[in-house]
């Protein structure tokens, strides 16, 4: 990750999903479908990612073909980098563990800053023992060796209606995840940023004993 990502990234982890899907939401109809679904939690409530995405896709294994689906893991593995959000998709595979501590471990030791796993996760105390953000759709105890396939990654991938593409911006929160498409990232996040301070404002007159209609007016932020 260059220099440029590291920055959108700290200034993308310090705003918060509902400022940003707003600003989005102003932007026109087309980018008003940016929220995966809302299945897709965080281990605990104050687990926060950010980063540009690296993308893994996969399906269910229907046969044993005598290949150990493990290796195709580690190449993915090897191919996560520094600063990134892994966004993986189970594809029509609705049973196992996608995602554990192992892995895990592996992704933050390479850096990245967390993972979200449209699919199954299990190891939960102990990823959350290693305090590396990761989003799941559901837990389980089964393993994805006899279940699953990686079929690709670092490729476009298709999430409830969102597709992300390697290297849009991911935002996730306890409110949700989000993509932010790479080409909008910079326009996104300074105008997200003024919605914020412009709330901190309200927040603080609004302690003060002033009127929410008054303060809406002068600020538009509610």
């Amino acid at each position: 990750m260059n220099n440029d990502d590291k920055i959108r990234s700290e200034k993308l982890f310090n705003l918060y999903t509902g400022a940003v899907t707003d600003i989005m939401d102003s932007m026109g109809s087309t980018l008003r479908n940016q929220t995966l679904p809302s299945n897709l939690r965080p281990l605990t409530p104050d687990m926060k990612v950010s980063g540009p995405a690296y993308t893994v896709r996969g399906n269910k294994r229907f046969y044993d073909d005598g290949a150990d689906p493990r290796y195709k893991q580690i190449d993915m593995l090897d191919g996560v980098f520094p600063g990134s959000v892994i966004l993986m998709d189970s594809g029509d595979e609705k049973s196992a563990a996608h995602w554990g501590e192992l892995m895990s471990k592996t992704a933050m030791e390479k850096g990245a800053t967390g993972a979200i796993i449209n699919g199954g996760i299990r190891d939960t105390e102990e990823i959350i023992n290693h305090q590396f953000p990761v989003f799941a759709s559901y837990h389980s105890p089964l393993t994805a060796v006899y279940r699953y396939n990686i079929i690709d990654f670092n490729n476009p991938v298709i999430i409830g209606e969102v597709k992300i593409n390697p290297g849009d911006y991911i935002l996730g929160d306890i409110d949700g995840v989000i993509c932010i498409p790479r080409n909008i990232i910079d326009e996104v996040i300074g105008e997200a940023e003024v919605v914020k301070n412009k709330e901190d404002i309200v927040r603080k007159e609004l302690a003060s004993g002033k009127n929410i209609r008054d303060l809406f007016e002068k600020y538009q932020v509610m």
